[in-house]
């Protein structure tokens, strides 16, 4: 029996018939819901009800519990546990799949991300680098891949080449996605484009692209523009702006998103540093 991890090594995986069953699919889409709508208590207590109730060890192989695993690890991070998150990601990457198939295939992969993103929430970019660099190559392999998680992979590799200071590269990954990009992408990419674009000391640029229109998002965007917006006025010296913008993303973050959310403690430290700037 293959581990999630064993599959990726897979040159071309098995495919097979199967996957989640109706009334699982609809639980599970509105756990995805709750995550997008930045409700990641709630998430995280649905998922892990889902998998009591179906009497499955958590991180079984099964891609039902696989997937409900998968989206409880993503409301642990939501909320700014990290750590947690990564060991429970890890957990479910050696767990055995039942049977392989190519939706486990490709699942794995979709772990493997939000394993990345943990990575790079615990400032570990290096090596989130690394893993969304395999999925990438991985997902090439496949002649119908997963476009949203290669748009995912690819965020995140944006947010790993940011947080190791290569804003150029970031820069160049985060503008080929995004003309592919479909509705909470656009925001997350967009905002990743303008961390690039401020870590060059372009902020003219990153305040034009902050400004500029995106699809509807859930709540677990609050405040991500907003700290785009913030950090490109302070570095144009429109320190009063700069402020009246942080601190409305940091509302915004304080309305919408867990405690801890590492978004809202970025937005304070902006927020100290224009403080610390203004007139005597």
């Amino acid at each position: 029996m293959k581990s999630l991890r064993t599959l990726l090594t897979r040159t071309r995986p098995a495919t097979a018939t199967g996957g989640v069953d109706q009334a699982s699919a609809l639980v599970l889409r509105g756990i995805k819901e709750l995550l997008r709508a930045g409700c990641a208590e709630e998430a995280e207590a649905r998922a892990r009800t889902f998998q009591g109730a179906a009497r499955r060890a958590p991180g079984r192989g099964d891609l039902t519990n696989v997937t409900a695993s998968l989206l409880a690890a993503r409301a642990v991070l939501a909320q700014g546990r990290a750590a947690q998150a990564l060991s429970e990601l890890d957990g479910l990457l050696a767990e055995p799949a039942e049977p392989p198939s190519m939706r486990h295939y490709v699942t794995s992969l979709a772990v493997r991300v939000n394993r990345a993103q943990a990575l790079c929430h615990l400032e570990r970019p290096g090596e989130a680098e690394t893993e969304c660099r395999d999925v990438l190559n991985a997902l090439a392999r496949i002649t119908q891949h997963s476009v949203k998680v290669e748009l995912a992979a690819l965020h995140c590799l944006v947010h790993a080449l940011n947080g190791q200071g290569r804003h150029p590269e970031a820069e160049t990954v985060a503008r080929g996605a995004l003309p592919r990009a479909e509705g909470d992408a656009v925001m997350a990419l967009s905002c990743s484009l303008v961390r690039s674009l401020n870590g060059q000391g372009r902020h003219e640029e990153a305040l034009t692209e902050a400004r500029k229109p995106v699809p509807q998002y859930g709540r677990g965007g609050a405040g991500a523009i907003g700290l785009g917006a913030a950090t490109a006025l302070h570095g144009l010296g429109r320190r009063s702006e700069a402020e009246a913008e942080a601190r409305q993303a940091l509302a915004d973050c304080e309305q919408f998103l867990p405690p801890g959310h590492h978004r809202a403690q970025q937005t304070r430290e902006l927020l100290a540093r224009i403080t610390s700037d203004s007139p005597t």
